[in-house]
């Protein structure tokens, strides 16, 4: 368990002398209430001889570090012939190469449990595409590698690196309210580096670290697709089904009804890795283009690119209009009849926009896009602001009806 609830225990119970812990990936020995409490590092990389020494009713302890190196023990050739094996065939499968990535990916603890990272918006990202959600939470102590994965071949001993765990995902039909408590949980603990901080997609959200946990986030500020949240309207959230029991502080998700179970979805890495498949039969021409394939871009995403076409072809049509009619008077107009209607055009630039952004997917360079912010003086005027313009809009759209189409 953490190093802090380490403490709680040795302060809390007289009966224990000495703690063996781990999971915070640091070496540390330290005395608390005269115990002492030892850490042991990760990964093999350092061991603790530990040596108690009794004296009638009294005991003494040394605690000594160990870091291993190879060079330090001979190798026991009878295991390693047996190892061979097994190894000639695993090495060669994790040589696989997935893709190639043009930026490097922060997957540092420092950073993945404390902020948005690009390494985590590309696994929620993927996350959202495959199950055609409206958003994704993923806890960041899913992620293990603690490194900057730097650009280039990235293969499949990497994404190992990443994720070393069966990570079975879940739909869950969840409220905006439980989404908003959800988010509080998840930076409840800033800036402890705890791994229930979370990395998503589909969702933008800012959080104030100087307030209280379960009063950090404005839920008027979180934004849901192109849309505010609203607590009563119920939202297709993708997680892992780890998430979805309850573990790592999020309750709320216990009382959520489940839309797709972990046998009807994909399970993570194998989703990543249809990812990397599907990025290859998109840009192979060589090969047969077949739309069976995981898809590389969210619904909830498509339908924003297709509003935000609409928008755009109708100012663009209005502004034809204008343009057309201060160049001609009336008596000076051309007698050809011009088509200024957007839809025509609508159907074939929807799917250039949509094409355009699964391509997009396909340079594998993912951003940090602030959809975790930390609030600041100038981010919450930003804030404000847009939340505003977002309630003008909307009392105009109510405003002004729609035109009836033509028949």
């Amino acid at each position: 368990m953490r190093f802090p609830n380490d403490c709680r225990l040795a302060e809390n119970v007289d009966e224990i002398d000495l703690i063996l812990g781990g999971h915070d990936h640091v070496y540390e020995v330290k005395k608390v209430n005269e115990k002492l409490i030892v850490k042991s590092g990760t990964d093999f990389r350092q061991l603790s001889k530990i040596t108690i020494k009794f004296f009638g009713n009294k005991f003494d302890i040394d605690v000594q570090e160990v870091n291993i190196t190879a060079k330090e023990f001979e190798e026991n050739e009878s295991l390693k012939e047996i190892l061979s094996t097994y190894s000639v065939h695993i090495e060669e499968k994790m040589d696989t190469v997935l893709g190639h990535f043009n930026c490097d990916l922060d997957g540092r603890f420092s950073k993945i449990r404390t902020q948005e990272t690009n390494l985590g918006n590309f696994i929620a990202d993927i996350m959202l595409a495959c199950t055609h959600s409206d958003l994704a939470i993923l806890n960041s102590g899913t992620l293990r590698s603690d490194r900057i994965h730097p650009k280039g071949v990235f293969k499949l001993r990497d994404l190992s690196s990443i994720m070393p765990a069966v990570d079975p995902m879940v739909v869950i039909s969840a409220t905006g309210e439980q989404i908003w408590k959800a988010l509080e949980n998840g930076v409840s603990q800033w800036p402890k580096l705890e791994g229930r901080f979370p990395q998503v997609s589909g969702i933008q959200f800012a959080f104030d670290p100087t307030k209280p946990p379960g009063s950090r986030i404005d839920p008027r500020f979180i934004k849901i697709g192109d849309e505010y949240l609203e607590m009563d309207q119920k939202y297709r959230l993708v997680t892992k089904d780890y998430l979805r029991q309850g573990k790592d502080g999020y309750d709320v998700f216990k009382d959520c009804e489940i839309l797709l179970s972990e046998e009807e979805c994909p399970e993570l890495c194998t989703a990543i890795q249809n990812h990397f498949e599907a990025i290859k039969i998109l840009t192979d021409h060589g090969r047969f283009h077949t739309h069976h394939r995981q898809s590389l871009v969210a619904l909830s995403r498509r339908h924003s690119i297709i509003k935000m076409h609409e928008m755009a072809h109708s100012v663009a049509a209005d502004s034809l209009i204008n343009t057309i009619s201060n160049a001609h008077p009336p008596h000076r107009q051309c007698k050809r009849s011009i088509s200024l209607d957007p839809r025509r055009s609508l159907t074939n630039n929807r799917r250039i926009s949509i094409d355009d952004i699964e391509y997009e997917q396909c340079k594998l360079e993912p951003k940090v896009e602030g959809r975790i912010m930390i609030v600041t003086e100038e981010i919450l005027m930003q804030l404000e602001k847009e939340r505003k313009e977002f309630a003008e809009n909307a009392i105009l759209d109510e405003v002004i009806p729609e035109e009836p189409e033509e028949n």
